[in-house]
């Protein structure tokens, strides 16, 4: 399959963005959790983007940002495809609460400094969507 040819930008804005809409949901509905399939379901989903976005990126840009376990990011998205019949639940919200807050700083500090015009757009309105 061949690589898509999109930007690191955009990657990074996709895995700013998951982030930021797992919070939000978590925020507004996290106290439901063990109670809300559809939540843990949309949750993981987003995941799965970071997972996904995180493989595209560059291995330039991944070395760039190596306090980021990028390799365990992408095994969690290969879990969650591949495996999901054995997803432990309360990991997943552990990978929530635990990882993706620094997770989405750096993937934004790196955009600031490597991709203000991205960043910039992310930061004033809608996150910038792909196309």
């Amino acid at each position: 399959m061949p690589r898509d040819p999109r930007r690191d930008s955009l990657y990074l804005a996709d895995i700013v963005g998951a982030c930021r809409t797992v919070r939000r949901w978590v925020g507004a509905h996290g106290s439901q959790w063990s109670d809300d399939e559809i939540l843990q379901n949309a949750v993981l989903r987003q995941l799965m983007v970071v997972g996904e976005a995180s493989a595209c990126l560059s291995e330039e840009l991944r070395d760039a940002i190596p306090e980021i376990p990028w390799r365990a990011i992408r095994g969690f998205r290969n879990q969650a495809v591949h495996a999901y019949f054995s997803l432990d639940w309360a990991i997943v919200r552990e990978v929530v609460d635990m990882n993706l807050p620094d997770l989405e700083q750096h993937a934004l500090a790196m955009l600031r400094s490597r991709f203000p015009d991205v960043a910039t757009a992310f930061e004033t309105g809608p996150r910038p969507r792909s196309s």
